[in-house]
């Protein structure tokens, strides 16, 4: 089964439901990438202030070894923090005049699961400009870095359980409440339409707790003060197991080239990528590099009852 957010990808760059969506031009790209560096800068220079480290994995740090930068049709920066200073970021980030620091365990009706450094200036609108939001501002994401036990058997088991956590988390997004222009859209995509049943089933014991409280169970699941040869980017895109690598792999940090200047990523970037992607330095197919360069629009309701 394809994930939702392909079929929704999909469907916004389709005749039908395009009006709802702003496509973002290159020019718009470069635009969005120039404004979530001078966020990193500022982000990074606070941290070093008060001691913390944030590690780029993912896109950002193949960007860096394979582009010295950005990865040109990237739109984001991914980031992470060992426990120990994630936990830090709301005594850092309180009142500052920069960023509000969101966290999943405060914000009772909403289904994402990190922590959000949301810049108190820039919002969609300032940086793209007509069509974009006025309403939502630009943020970067932070994942921690969890240690795991060094049993393989209990590992595992915390790895499944969580994924079954995971799960049933990422597919409350699905219920009407949180994303009304999918039910929308459903209704013309019998593949979404199935998709959206089957996620609102395995999203329903979230559903029913409350996302923000499934994710508080999730973080006391994989917390652990207990440090290891292991560790894990849970929240990340392979999952708990997935994500697992030694220890040494990311400490002790290092810096790497961004658009030049320098940020610290894991100490063995290529043990990392090669197990998160495989041959990371062959970039993917192009109808890969656009496919997320969509923002459904503040009033697309509006727009879709003059049709």
């Amino acid at each position: 089964m394809r994930s939702t957010s392909k079929i929704e990808w999909e469907l916004a760059l389709s005749e039908r439901f395009s009006p709802m969506y702003q496509k973002i031009s290159d020019e718009k790209l470069k635009a969005l990438q120039a404004a979530y560096l001078e966020m990193y800068k500022q982000f990074d220079k606070i941290c070093k202030e008060h001691g913390l480290i944030s590690y780029m994995v993912a896109g950002t740090l193949i960007g860096s070894l394979r582009h010295g930068g950005y990865i040109p049709w990237d739109d984001d920066i991914d980031l992470v923090m060992f426990r120990e200073d994630y936990n830090r970021l709301k005594e850092v980030f309180t009142d500052n005049q920069y960023f509000e620091l969101i966290s999943p365990a405060e914000t009772k009706d909403s289904v994402f699961k990190v922590m959000k450094l949301q810049s108190k200036s820039w919002t969609y609108y300032d940086v793209l400009g007509e069509g974009f939001s006025q309403k939502k501002y630009l943020y970067l994401d932070m994942l921690p870095i969890d240690f795991v036990p060094e049993n393989d058997i209990v590992r595992k088991l915390k790895g499944l359980l969580f994924r079954a956590l995971d799960l049933s988390h990422n597919s409350s997004r699905c219920y009407t409440k949180y994303t009304p222009h999918l039910t929308y859209m459903s209704k013309e995509s019998k593949e979404l339409k199935k998709n959206l049943w089957i996620r609102r089933i395995v999203g329903f014991p979230a559903y029913i707790i409350g996302p923000s409280n499934m994710y508080k169970l999730m973080e006391w699941l994989i917390q652990s003060k207990k440090k290891t040869s292991k560790i894990t980017i849970a929240y990340g895109v392979k999952g708990y197991l997935g994500e697992t690598v030694d220890y040494k792999t990311f400490f002790p940090a290092r810096k790497y080239p961004f658009e030049g200047l320098e940020f610290y990523g894991p100490n063995d970037a290529d043990t990392y990528l090669t197990n998160r992607y495989g041959d990371y330095m062959t970039p993917p197919e192009k109808k890969e590099h656009t496919e997320r360069h969509v923002r459904l629009k503040d009033n697309w309701v509006d727009l879709i009852e003059r049709r």
